[in-house]
């Protein structure tokens, strides 16, 4: 995977998504397929629960 680092648009709008996370508890909502950025909610989609589930490995 080679780095890229966030353009100054992109950068500001995390940087904000985290504090409202911090301040308001709002959601940071990420593409389940390549994990980017994609915006907050106040409430979190089922679909978004389903892919966070899904991506956490379980070895039994």
């Amino acid at each position: 995977m080679d780095f890229r680092p966030l353009a100054e648009l992109e950068r500001r709008s995390v940087a904000t998504a985290l504090r409202g996370n911090a301040d308001r508890g709002v959601a940071l909502l990420m593409d389940p397929k390549d994990t980017r950025f994609v915006g907050t909610a106040e409430e979190v989609p089922d679909e978004q629960v389903i892919a966070a589930v899904k991506s956490v490995p379980c070895h039994y």
